[in-house]
């Protein structure tokens, strides 16, 4: 389904849970009339009592996202953008997505959401006490361990990057 043409874009992003990584591709996509997916809503529809440390998440994770690849590629070929709602938490992670989009002949735009831990930590405890659908409840701990395994992106990643930085809500 390669493509001599970059005209599309495949939207990646990265950044802390709970940085708002999800709101923010929502808004996105309204503003690109871009199509969204959501691994995580894709993830809790498909295993509903799977939680996202269990052993065999990360196997059925990998999985899902080649489905929507699949998809994806389709509606980039339509002519629309896609946004691949999931944490580019480490260089190798979005490079694989990066490489992916190239392949196919559409360009990458990573948007890292810059906030700092404690922002994170209270989003997260927000969208705990809502219930969010579609989103993993992760608490302090979690996320502060999560936020040490976080490799922020750099210019030499072969792609444009979007810093969305912090602003108060």
């Amino acid at each position: 389904m390669a493509s001599t043409r970059l005209c599309n874009t495949v939207h990646l992003h990265c950044g802390l849970n709970g940085a708002g990584k999800t709101p923010y591709a929502w808004r996105l996509a309204e503003e690109r009339r871009a199509v969204l997916f959501s691994l995580d809503e894709w993830m809790l529809r498909f295993q509903p009592d799977l939680h996202y440390d269990a052993p065999e998440y990360g196997p059925l994770a990998e999985r899902c996202k080649g489905l929507i690849w699949t998809v994806a590629q389709q509606i980039l070929a339509l002519g629309h953008d896609v946004i691949l709602d999931w944490n580019g938490w480490s260089r190798a992670r979005r490079a694989i997505w990066r490489d992916r989009a190239h392949e196919a002949g559409y360009e990458p735009l990573l948007h890292y959401l810059h906030v700092p831990v404690e922002v994170a930590i209270a989003r997260a405890e927000s969208r705990a006490t809502v219930n969010t659908a579609g989103a993993h409840i992760l608490d302090a701990d979690a996320i502060r361990h999560l936020a040490a395994l976080f490799e922020e992106p750099s210019e030499g990643e072969g792609m444009t990057i979007n810093v969305v930085r912090y602003t108060a809500d």
